[in-house]
């Protein structure tokens, strides 16, 4: 069944979008912590690519294997419980990697601080989303657009402390999320939970069959040319181009590829209502690789070299909120599952593809494994495409 507020929060309607996009900028600034690190953990650890592309993988697939569980426990139970509870655990845990001993703490600082992350995204999502948000689209994409930005100035703030002052001052970067987490519990809403299912009945495989099956799928390979970007651009700038581990420049490269991803999101909620979710979603997701591969044959640090960037972040990144809203509307009473499985299994799927593309990346090069993940957008929407013609209502 739809959500019903039981108690009103301090916040609603719009202002509510604003403010869960505020916490998703926190949320996903810190777990921006893995790609900012990655070269520097590379060099202290000695880590080849293999083992880099599995640590991604790791970090991929705890964040979002477990999504479709938090969102059916959010509605069961409490969607602001579960939402502050999570953002406290990725402040606690994931701020802590920079100071970790070794690889064994490193994964499990991952582990558990990813697994936090991921449960703020479908509750953030199915309340963005919701009958009390005028612009449910636009709603999604506020919030999007949010753990965007977040994800986008993360690196940059946590490789400048790095150069500043060193790994070990990492800690202080959980007491925004802190602060933030009791906030959500403080000032969202009290929704009616459905009632307590048992918790193997949780995670909704029976959503899977069906078209939200296929979104998943789409979701999966786009979110694998995203993944490829900011996992890959690092290490490639790094080998390749001979930039310094810690260089701003590999910060703002992500930065620049985020921001406009947050912004692709903004802008496919203001279109989708105006042209169409169908042309929108399709055509973002088609056009995504010129720019990706564009990329890895100019020079870093140009004009050309940002602009490509933001392009490629902008269009990979328009249909997202178009996804999740479509998913919500194929399963109204279960939006925060619905939710889940397009952003979690999809993560999910792309992280233990992304594990396989860092063998190619070791076998016949990083450049090669780049190429592949980021050309795989082009199935992403034929995908689509096949789900839409099938349910015509969910693509007007």
């Amino acid at each position: 069944m739809p959500h019903v507020i039981r108690k009103p929060g301090v916040l609603g309607g719009t202002s509510l979008a604003v403010f869960l996009a505020g916490v998703h900028f926190v949320n996903d600034a810190i777990t921006a912590m893995l790609g900012a690190l990655l070269p520097t953990l590379q060099v202290r650890f000695g880590l080849g690519p293999a083992l880099l592309a599995v640590l991604v993988a790791v970090y991929s697939i705890s964040s979002s294997v477990t999504q479709p569980f938090f969102g059916a426990m959010a509605e069961d139970r409490s969607l602001r419980v579960v939402g502050a509870a999570g953002v406290l655990m990725a402040s606690l845990f994931l701020s802590l990697i920079g100071v970790a001993p070794a690889p064994a703490a490193v994964f499990a600082l991952l582990i558990v601080g990813v697994v936090g992350a991921a449960a703020l995204h479908p509750v953030g999502t199915a309340v963005a989303g919701g009958p009390s948000v005028p612009n449910r689209t636009l709603g999604v994409g506020l919030f999007t657009a949010g753990g965007m930005a977040g994800f986008a100035l993360g690196p940059v703030l946590i490789l400048s402390v790095v150069s500043a002052f060193g790994v070990e001052v990492t800690p202080w970067l959980m007491v925004p999320g802190v602060l933030f987490a009791v906030l959500v519990f403080l000032l969202l809403p009290d929704w009616e939970p459905h009632g307590r299912r048992p918790l193997r009945t949780l995670f909704r495989f029976r959503l899977l069959r069906g078209p939200i099956g296929g979104l998943t799928l789409a979701t999966s390979l786009a979110s694998l040319a995203f993944m490829t970007f900011t996992s890959s651009m690092p290490l490639w700038l790094v080998r390749e181009h001979g930039v310094a581990a810690a260089a701003g420049l590999l910060g703002w490269t992500l930065a620049v590829f985020s921001l406009a991803a947050g912004l692709g999101a903004l802008l496919g909620g203001v279109l989708a209502p105006r042209v169409g979710r169908r042309p929108v979603l399709i055509g973002s997701l088609a056009a995504a690789p010129v720019p990706l591969i564009a990329i890895v044959t100019l020079e870093p640090g140009g004009v050309p070299y940002f602009l490509a960037a933001a392009l490629a972040g902008a269009l990979l990144y328009v249909g997202s909120p178009i996804t999740v809203v479509i998913a919500q509307d194929l399963a109204p009473g279960e939006p925060a599952s619905a939710a889940g499985m397009v952003l979690g299994v999809s993560a999910a799927v792309a992280g233990a593809l992304y594990a396989a593309l860092g063998w190619l990346q070791q076998a016949a090069g990083l450049g090669v494994g780049m190429v592949t993940g980021f050309v795989l957008a082009v199935p992403a929407a034929l995908v689509v495409l096949m789900v839409l013609r099938r349910h015509p209502q969910a693509g007007r």
